[in-house]
């Protein structure tokens, strides 16, 4: 295959999770990850899928010398697999030469743990602008703006119940373990945590003693409550989603850094 049919090839798989059958945050997450080594290897000219296990090895190692989170790293090793499992291939990550990789990644611990990269106001504010309408996008915009105007914790964060959260006209009252939290009304409407909040119940329709942050399948069914890990995932899909590339970010990425950003919003 030449080079100008490597780079339509890879145009064409650039879409290949948007209609997976997986979780909404599973395919964001492996969606985004896909694109980028789509992309990575079309700047070489070499084929995504199927792709040489040596090459899958080349692209994990740069992801490593960019001294990426461990978790990006076995995302992205993942979205890979799923993405040849999707199309009736082989999963290159299951050749010994990807899998001997990541043995020595592990036991060589190739890059230091991370902590997680504080995310300001204007990175909050860029992620929330490339957000659109649709109940997951309603949903992940309250779950974020919340998260990062309370500084909440991702555990405490999809603790929150329905009933712990009473909205005023000008604020919000969140109900956590031992405190309580007061969020005012952001200075600028698209990021502004009592609009969110307000949005989402509206749209959801969600029980009255129910969690407030539940999954949302790609029906646009609503299921179980969020779990912690999927905080992570969604933040880090979103953030891609904005263009934004910050090595180290989490779930932890929403309450850590100077407190002050927040009157930002």
């Amino acid at each position: 295959m030449n080079s100008s049919e490597a780079v339509r090839r890879c145009a064409e798989l650039l879409r290949l999770f948007d209609d997976a059958d997986l979780p909404d945050n599973t395919r964001r997450l492996y969606g985004a990850q896909w694109r980028q080594f789509v992309a990575w290897c079309a700047a070489r000219r070499s084929l995504p899928l199927p792709a040489r296990p040596r090459l899958v090895v080349l692209y994990l190692a740069s992801l490593a010398r960019e001294r990426l989170a461990p978790s990006t790293i076995k995302a992205a090793g993942q979205a890979i697999a799923k993405a040849h499992e999707l199309s009736g291939q082989a999963p290159p990550t299951s050749s010994p030469i990807v899998i001997a990789w990541r043995r020595r990644l592990v036991a060589g611990g190739a890059h230091e743990q991370q902590q997680a990269a504080p995310l300001t106001a204007e990175q909050i504010r860029q992620i929330i602008a490339s957000i659109d309408d649709d109940l997951v996008d309603l949903r992940d915009r309250a779950l974020l703006l919340v998260g990062y105007a309370a500084r909440l914790r991702r555990a405490d964060l999809v603790r929150l119940d329905v009933a712990d959260v009473r909205i005023a006209a000008d604020e919000i009252e969140l109900v956590v373990p031992a405190r309580r939290i007061l969020l005012p009304r952001g200075c600028h409407p698209i990021t502004c945590p009592v609009r969110a909040v307000r949005a989402w119940l509206d749209a959801a329709a969600l029980p009255a003693h129910g969690p407030l942050f539940v999954g949302i399948n790609r029906w646009g069914q609503l299921g179980d409550r969020l779990s912690d890990r999927a905080v992570g995932l969604i933040v880090q899909a979103r953030a891609r989603e904005a263009g934004l590339m910050i090595k180290g970010i989490s779930a932890d990425s929403l309450h850590v850094g100077p407190p002050d950003e927040r009157r930002l919003l």
